[in-house]
């Protein structure tokens, strides 16, 4: 019993490493999409490993998909952070379905960035999902989920590491079921009450708010790192993102606005007031002349009562 797998970024690599080293995988699909200059060298890679590879388009999608799926003859698809729609009357086309790979917790963490939002609501733990697609996005039932732990100093980028890192276990126990040779997969009806789809994080949603709790904001800093650049706000009316900070939720800031910078000297760094009275201090952050320390923006004559917005 074989396999496809579609892949778009290098979160499903580990996965598809995995499952090519067992023999599994009949071919892989790459979609073309942004950024393509990644797509083109995953699809470089996918082909060392001997596996034939097809490019997909969206305007051509149900045609080439279905032409892939007449050449395999996959059992089942398994998709690795596709970013279309598979049409639903291919859906049903592999005998075991397509099985999408879902990097987060559901029901309720759907939707395309859910490691930003699982990050900045603090949650402890992520997970690898997977489960059967069906017209919807993230919708369908859940074959497997195995957590993974978000540490307290984890940055998108390395819990998106441990995620990718997961993927390849889930995937091998996935493919034992399948062929026989596990458990039996039990589909699980996802709960449309606890469900909840979570949007492409706009510009409002990765700026900080300086009302915000101190950890609210080092929530958000850790959530925007490594992929919006940081949280961003501003100073003299420069963009300025945030990619590490400190908080002090007992700094008893005073009367001054939030955002106001209450301490900037070599021995304190420059620290901040935030909401509730809190402060913290500002630890990496990247400007448009490049990324800096605390220390370095001391240099740049960043001093006591200025205010970022």
């Amino acid at each position: 019993m074989q396999v496809a797998v579609i892949i778009s970024n290098e979160l499903g690599w580990p996965a598809l490493q995995a499952l090519a080293a067992q023999g599994a995988v009949a071919g892989v699909a790459v979609p073309r999409c942004a950024p393509l200059d990644a797509t083109e060298q995953l699809a470089g890679q996918a082909a060392t490993l001997g596996l034939p590879v097809v490019r997909l388009a969206r305007p051509r999608l149900a045609t080439e998909l279905a032409a892939w799926l007449q050449e395999l003859q996959p059992a089942a698809v398994l998709v690795f952070t596709l970013p279309w729609r598979i049409p639903a009357a291919l859906l049903a086309v592999p005998p075991l379905g397509f099985l999408n790979f879902h990097l987060a917790a559901l029901p309720g963490y759907r939707g395309p960035e859910p490691l930003f939002w699982q990050l900045r609501n603090g949650e402890p733990a992520g997970a690898v999902t997977v489960h059967r697609m069906d017209a919807d996005f993230d919708t369908g039932p859940v074959l497997l989920a195995e957590p993974v732990p978000i540490g307290p100093a984890d940055t998108h980028g390395l819990h998106r590491a441990r995620l990718a890192l997961q993927a390849a276990p889930v995937a091998l126990r996935l493919l034992a079921s399948l062929r026989g040779e596990g458990p039996p997969l039990a589909p699980v009806p996802q709960d449309e009450a606890r469900a909840r789809y979570w949007p492409r994080p706009a510009l409002a949603d990765v700026s900080v708010r300086w009302t915000e709790p101190a950890a609210a904001i080092e929530r958000l800093v850790r959530a925007a790192n490594p992929w919006n650049r940081g949280a961003l706000t501003t100073l003299r009316g420069q963009p300025l993102r945030l990619l590490s900070v400190l908080p002090h939720p007992n700094a008893a800031t005073g009367p001054v606005p939030p955002g106001t910078v209450l301490h900037a000297d070599a021995a304190a760094g420059i620290w901040v007031a935030c909401g509730k009275n809190e402060a913290l201090r500002l630890d990496m952050v990247a400007l448009e002349e490049g990324y800096f320390t605390g220390a370095q923006l001391l240099q740049l004559g960043v001093g006591v009562g200025e205010v970022l917005n």
